[in-house]
């Protein structure tokens, strides 16, 4: 009977926290306003996929970089979302504040002759957002 009474309680359980999170990913769906636009994003893996042959990182440093690159870049493509509440000035601060952070953290895995590689590369990317929300620089 425990067994049973366990069971029940245990599905129980899951059953309102599968109903919880399935209310969280709907509420941040609804809110959902990303930065990078689809073509962005595969534009973004193809051209970084180049700049890293062109960088010859090794395994190791290319794991690490991809980790910052893509630590950054999702975090800066729900900066818009409804639900922050931010204007278009706040969202523009916090992006721009995201890029030095993302540059600062690489700079310290890359080396002199890697960076600036990097900077250009990721530039192209910074200069496709600003163009399409109509930010100036």
């Amino acid at each position: 009977m425990r067994i049973i009474t366990t069971g029940l309680l245990l599905f129980f359980c899951i059953s309102v926290f599968s109903q919880t999170q399935e209310e969280k990913q709907a509420e941040r769906e609804k809110n959902k306003v990303e930065i990078f636009t689809s073509g962005e994003k595969d534009n973004l893996q193809f051209f970084f996929k180049e700049q890293v042959d062109k960088m010859k990182l090794t395994e190791d440093l290319r794991d690490d970089y991809y980790g910052i690159i893509l630590y950054y870049t999702n975090k800066m493509r729900r900066i818009g979302d409804k639900n922050k509440g931010y204007t278009e000035a706040e969202i523009k601060t916090k992006f721009d504040a995201m890029v030095i952070k993302l540059n600062d953290e690489v700079k310290e895995i890359l080396t002199k002759e890697q960076y600036p590689m990097h900077r250009e590369s990721f530039s192209k990317i910074v200069t496709s957002v600003y163009n399409r929300k109509g930010w100036g620089k």
